[in-house]
C-alpha cells in the first residue's frame, strides 16, 4: 500500500533531509539584562533569531555560500532525467539578477523595501534560461515544481535549525500568557521551515495568527517601516495592546531594531550567533539607538520577563 502525502507534507520532509544540527557562533557579546515590566506581546524575528540560518539571513537578502553547488544540486534532483542540466554558475547569476528585477520593478511602483514573490522569481529564471539554450526545461512549469525547487536550493545554500531554548522560551512565555508574534522577511516555506523542525505551525503551536506577519505576504520586507506598521496595527486592532507594552527580538540593528524603535517597541537584540548578528554601527539610523536588552541566549528573556 502506498502512502499518499499532501506537497505540505513533501516539502516538510525535504526540508527535513536537507537540514543538519547547526550551533551558534560564538560572538563574544556581554548581555544587558534588566526586568522589563508590563510586556504583553514578544514578537520575534526569524532568520538568525528563532532559527539558526547558515548565512546568518534569508538566501534573497543575503545570498552566499555554495550557490552553484546548490543550484546544481536542487537541478539534478529535481530534473534527474536532464542529459545537460543548466550550468549552476549562469543559473545563480539568472537567479540574482531576477531577484533584482523584481524589486526594481516594485519600487518604481513606489515600494521602499520591496519583497519579491520567490514562486514568480523561479519562474523568470526557468523562462530566462530556456530563452539561452536551456530548451529542455518546461515552459510552463506549474507551482508545485516551482515551490520543490526553490526549497531544494534554498535548504541547500541556507541551512536552518532551531536556536537553543527556543522551545522551551516559547512554552514559557506563552505560560505567562504573554502574547507571541513573528514578524519576518520570509517566503512561503518560511513557516514550512517552522513546522518541519517543531511539528506544528507557528499558529498551532504559541503564535497568534493575526501577529504572524510575512514579507512575502505583505510584498514589502525590512528595514521598511510601513512593515514594522503593519505590527503595530494588528496588535491595536487585535488586543489593544499599546507599542510600549510590546518587546521586538531581533538579530540585525537596522531591519529589526530601528524600525520597532521607531514605533515605540521595546526591543531586544539578539546576538548570540555570529553569522547573523548586525550592529550596522556604520548606518545612521542605528548610530543613536540602543536596544533594551541585549540578550546571547533566547531563554535570556524569560529572566527579563519574570
Amino acid at each position: 500500500m502506498t502512502t499518499k502525502y499532501s506537497l505540505k507534507q513533501i516539502h516538510q520532509q525535504r526540508i527535513r533531509a536537507l537540514s543538519d544540527p547547526l550551533e551558534p557562533v560564538e560572538t563574544f557579546e556581554k548581555p544587558v539584562l534588566k526586568y522589563m515590566p508590563n510586556i504583553k506581546a514578544v514578537v520575534f524575528d526569524f532568520y538568525g533569531t528563532m532559527f539558526i540560518s547558515a548565512t546568518g539571513d534569508t538566501v534573497v537578502d543575503d545570498p552566499k555560500g555554495e550557490e552553484a553547488e546548490a543550484m546544481a544540486g536542487a537541478f539534478k534532483y529535481i530534473f534527474p532525467d536532464l542529459e545537460r542540466p543548466p550550468e549552476p554558475l549562469k543559473s545563480v547569476l539568472l537567479y540574482k539578477q531576477a531577484i533584482h528585477d523584481h524589486k526594481e520593478a516594485d519600487k518604481r511602483a513606489g515600494i521602499d523595501y520591496p519583497e519579491v514573490d520567490i514562486i514568480e522569481v523561479w519562474k523568470d529564471v526557468l523562462s530566462r534560461l530556456r530563452e539561452t539554450g536551456d530548451t529542455a526545461l518546461p515552459e510552463f512549469p506549474d507551482d508545485e515544481l516551482i515551490e520543490q525547487l526553490a526549497i531544494e536550493f534554498e535548504m541547500r545554500n541556507n541551512p536552518t535549525w532551531p536556536m537553543p531554548d527556543l522551545e522551551e522560551t516559547l512554552e514559557e512565555l506563552d505560560a505567562r500568557d504573554m502574547l507571541l508574534g513573528i514578524l519576518s522577511n520570509s517566503q512561503f516555506y518560511t513557516p514550512l521551515i517552522y513546522e518541519a523542525h517543531l511539528e506544528a505551525s507557528p499558529t498551532q503551536s504559541w503564535f497568534d495568527v493575526n501577529l504572524c506577519i510575512w514579507s512575502y505576504e505583505e510584498r514589502r520586507c525590512k528595514p521598511s517601516l510601513p512593515f514594522h506598521g503593519s505590527l503595530k496595527q494588528a496588535l491595536q486592532a487585535h488586543f489593544d495592546v499599546k507599542p510600549e507594552e510590546v518587546l521586538f527580538v531581533g538579530n540585525d540593528m537596522l531591519k529589526d531594531i530601528y524600525p520597532a524603535h521607531h514605533f515605540g517597541f521595546k526591543t531586544a537584540l539578539f546576538a548570540g550567533d555570529a553569522r547573523s548578528l548586525k550592529w550596522r554601527r556604520e548606518d545612521d539610523r542605528c548610530a543613536a539607538i540602543q536596544p533594551d536588552l541585549v540578550i546571547t541566549r533566547l531563554y535570556q528573556l524569560v529572566e527579563c520577563l519574570r
